[in-house]
């Protein structure tokens, strides 16, 4: 039922239901603004007559053109110097359609829309000297320069204040286009553009500049191969980022047009409200958008330095060792400008400006200069034909730049910042009066002589790190021990324990989100003393990973023109979030530890090569014509064959009014069994095992990743022929199969028990048959 937010008090009490002409759930008069961007959506083409979900179905194309030119150089000035040198540039051109048209957006099957231009240049010199037959060394120079620029569709179009909302295309090309639109619930969809719609980080304007200087050396002395050298890294990178949509992000809840009354009476399983009502009143639970501050510079460099030292070791006749030790040290980044990053001070509500005042460029971050990573590994062989071999490894992960020591400085103000405006209370608006003012600008930043001023609320800080002497780089422990056993000279067979562990592991959270309680939202945040009510996301070491498995596979060496490699592994991988980002609850990550997206606890695995057997200097027609063997002969049949198990995923609730929160995804209480005798792409799993959370102020039981998705079968296929022309000239030809046998994958269902469509498969995960040719000319 849809009741009237304009009724009753702002905490959902004492609402009166929404009714036109003595029937209720009835809108008297939706709002003219948000009907006309509806109009913007093409009508229903899909399902039968009254279906308010997925009842609409699109074809694709995708348009993606490339140019790429290398050169290179190789020189010997004589038999112990070699140089050589290679330039590469590359452009690229990518244009995707939503499913709504180019104005209106919406989901791609391509997982993108807009129009994303880039260009990669690279230039790597190298000189090798052999001093000795026992010494050599070699040093190489590379840098590489990555350009893109990503635009949404309906780009310098104003779809949102031609239709009379203000405040969201503000007339500048960068707040273009159609903003993004959540409408969440039973029924709910999306359009517009945005990273959650389609992919679409857009407007965006990136580049990237890295150089690297490396020297190794290798020594040959006795059963000793010994290697040593060095590597440094230096990056640079200015972005100008939309994370959130520049025009705008709005979400409209159910719960807004919902009833506290209702709810509370049902104990909190009923469901209130619609999410198309929110929207046709115009009243957003939420808002989100992206600002730059003209004047800063959003630019960031860091220095990266690698040594190693490691001896390969011929112990015995049967035993061989390797053991070696790295050492990584990830310096902290620094604003390439004074005023070129900010961070946030969580003991005083304070911004920090790098390289303003008393704020260093890198805001005091301190090095993490503990980066030893050992390597050891051990082959030993127990007879003719078998080997044992284990190995162990410490490596380190500092992410791309950017993303080290906590900071992505030129995201956060003053450069480059995110208004988050969200609602007091889950029934409530974020902006009463959007319709008629639109949301409200962010203020302006006064900077102070010691390069802090006071965050204002609403101004959301994506990135900071506290405290700043506790810092580590994440990190992975990887083990193995495998044997190995030739079969024939051929044949080999393999079976092996593979296992690694991820600690230190970077994540993002929201340290403002409300503690779950009674009331409003903004009296139980922790920075609600400074007078914020926006996210504030921290990043923290707080994540960690693990993954086991048995892997066994069956190599055979290519002989009678046949080769091939079959693998089968069966495993776990656990996480407690997906790359990072979107703790349900993030006051108990540990809560959402489970199997990852990707863990898929079975998976087969076949490539082959098979030169058919066929024309001349084979087993069949060897006597054939030359007519007939360039017909029948010299055919190679390859292929890539995958199947896998389905992979996890987790249930979710969209109404849960007894949590009272902002938790990012909340899960349902499990009450029964989810299993379906026979899943399929209509029901794969019963949602009436689930129910909202029973008890107030908490998430629900249901684990994550305790369901598993349709399995996935794969068939990679092709056929190719060299065709000799001449000595030196061949023409190889190609035919291959993608998705050969056009077998549909399923993609995972609804996993929001609480709507209609629950445990319903919408989508392919994969592309059904695509078929290519090729010519290829060497000469």
């Amino acid at each position: 039922m849809v009741f009237d937010p304009t009724t009753g008090n702002p905490d959902g009490t004492g609402r009166q239901a929404i009714s036109a002409g003595g029937q209720v759930n009835v809108l008297p008069a939706p709002n003219a603004s948000m009907m006309q961007l509806l109009g913007f959506l093409p009508p229903p083409n899909f399902g039968g007559p009254g279906d308010v979900a997925n009842n609409f179905a699109a074809g694709f194309s995708e348009k993606f053109d490339s140019d790429q030119y290398d050169g290179r150089i190789d020189y010997n000035f004589s038999e112990a110097h070699h140089f050589f040198g290679r330039y590469s540039i590359a452009n690229f051109t990518k244009e995707s359609p939503g499913a709504y048209g180019e104005v209106a957006g919406g989901p791609s099957a391509f997982h993108f829309a807009g129009r994303s231009l880039a260009r990669n240049q690279s230039l790597a010199l190298g000189w090798t000297y052999s001093l000795n037959p026992t010494l050599i060394t070699d040093f190489r120079f590379g840098t590489y320069r990555y350009r893109v620029r990503v635009q949404p569709g309906g780009f310098g179009l104003n779809p949102a204040s031609d239709a009379g909302l203000i405040g969201l295309n503000r007339g500048t090309s960068d707040t273009s286009s159609m903003p993004a639109f959540y409408v969440t619930g039973d029924g709910g969809f999306n359009f517009g553009y945005g990273l959650n719609v389609n992919q679409c980080n857009c407007p965006l304007s990136e580049t990237e500049n890295h150089f690297q200087w490396v020297n190794n050396w290798t020594k040959q002395t006795g059963n000793h191969t010994i290697k040593w050298g060095a590597d440094i890294r230096r990056a640079q990178t200015t972005r100008i980022d939309s994370g959130n949509h520049r025009s705008g992000e709005l979400t409209f809840a159910d719960s807004v047009t919902g009833s506290a009354d209702v709810d509370n009476s049902a104990a909190g399983s009923a469901t209130t409200g619609l999410g198309l009502a929110t929207y046709l009143l115009g009243q957003p639970s939420f808002i989100a958008r992206n600002f730059t501050t003209p004047g800063f510079y959003p630019s960031i460099r860091q220095t990266r330095l690698y040594f190693f030292g490691q001896d390969s070791w011929r112990a015995t006749s049967k035993l061989s060792i390797d053991y070696g030790l790295r050492y990584e040290n990830y310096l902290p980044q620094t604003a390439a400008k004074p005023g070129g990053g900010g961070s946030f001070d969580p003991t005083t509500g304070d911004v920090l400006v790098a390289g303003v005042g008393s704020v260093p460029s890198n805001f005091g971050v301190k090095p993490y200069n503990a980066g030893f990573a050992p390597r050891l590994g051990l082959a030993y062989r127990l007879r003719l034909g078998t080997v044992v071999r284990a190995g162990y490894g410490r490596s380190f992960n500092g992410a791309g730049v950017g993303a080290v020591f906590g900071q992505n400085p030129e995201l956060d103000p003053p450069v480059q910042f995110g208004q988050f405006l969200s609602a007091p209370n889950i029934y409530s608006t974020a902006v009463p009066t959007f319709l008629t003012t639109g949301p409200p600008l962010p203020p302006l930043f006064p900077i102070g002589s010691n390069g802090r001023f006071p965050l204002p609320d609403g101004v959301g800080v994506y990135f900071y790190f506290y405290p700043l002497d506790r810092y580590r780089i994440p990190l992975a422990d990887f083990w193995n021990l495998s044997v190995q056993h030739e079969i024939r000279s051929d044949l080999t067979a393999e079976v092996a324990y593979v296992g690694n562990v991820g600690r230190h592991l970077f994540a993002n959270r929201n340290t403002n989100q409300a503690v779950p309680g009674p009331g409003d939202l903004d009296p139980r945040r922790p920075f609600n003393k400074f007078g914020l009510s926006q996210g504030v996301y921290d990043v923290c070491n707080c994540d960690n990973s693990s993954y086991h498995s048995l892997q066994a596979k069956l190599q055979k060496r290519t002989s009678h023109g046949l080769d091939f490699l079959l693998t089968y592994t069966w495993s776990k991988a656990m996480t407690n979030s997906e790359g990072g980002y979107n703790f349900s609850d993030n006051y108990n990550v540990r809560g959402d530890h489970g199997p990852a997206s990707w863990d898929h606890t079975h998976a087969v695995t076949l490539l082959h090569t098979w030169d058919l057997p066929f024309g001349k200097g084979r087993r069949w027609a060897a006597q054939t014509s030359k007519v007939a063997d360039a017909v029948v002969g010299g055919w190679r049949f390859s292929g890539v064959t995958t199947l896998l198990s389905g992979a996890a995923f987790t249930p979710f609730v969209s109404n849960a009014p007894l949590l009272n929160t902002d938790f990012n995804n909340v899960r349902p209480d499990i009450i029964g069994s989810p299993h379906v005798p026979h899943p399929n792409r209509d029901l794969w799993f019963d949602p009436a095992a689930y129910t909202s959370p029973q008890q107030p102020f908490r998430n629900g039981t249901a684990s994550k990743g305790s369901l598993r998705g349709p399995p996935q079968y794969l068939f990679n296929l092709s056929l190719s022929k060299i065709f000799v022309i001449t000595e030196g000239k061949t023409l190889e030809f190609r035919w291959e199969n993608f998705n050969a046998f056009n077998h549909t994958n399923l993609g995972l269902p609804n996993s929001t028990v609480d709507v209609s469509d629950a445990g319903r498969i919408t989508y392919a995960a994969t592309d059904m048959r695509q078929m290519q040719w090729g010519l290829h000319f060497r000469f």
